[in-house]
């Protein structure tokens, strides 16, 4: 069995870790002004050619298209399957 460095088996979550630091950061959180906890999300998306599309958030970006029986070209998965992907997750 592949472990990780912490000896946790590879492909598990160690959720005594995981709690500890939502724990952690909901403390940093409640200790801020109210104003100074929100976050601000931002995700653009252009046109490549037809309904292929090119999205960023943040580092990332990810391509998006339509199968052929839409007027695609299937180099991405369509938005429809990142939502679902996304629900998934």
């Amino acid at each position: 069995m592949n472990r990780h460095a912490d000896g946790d088996p590879a492909g598990r979550v160690n959720l005594g870790k995981q709690m500890g630091e939502i724990l952690r950061l909901r403390r940093e959180m409640s200790a801020k002004e109210p104003a100074q906890r929100t976050t601000t999300t931002r995700a653009v998306a252009r046109i490549l050619e037809d309904v292929h599309l090119e999205g960023r958030m943040g580092k990332f970006v990810v391509e998006s298209d339509e199968p052929l029986a839409r007027g695609g070209t299937e180099k991405g998965p369509s938005p429809l399957q990142y939502v679902m992907m996304g629900t998934a997750f």
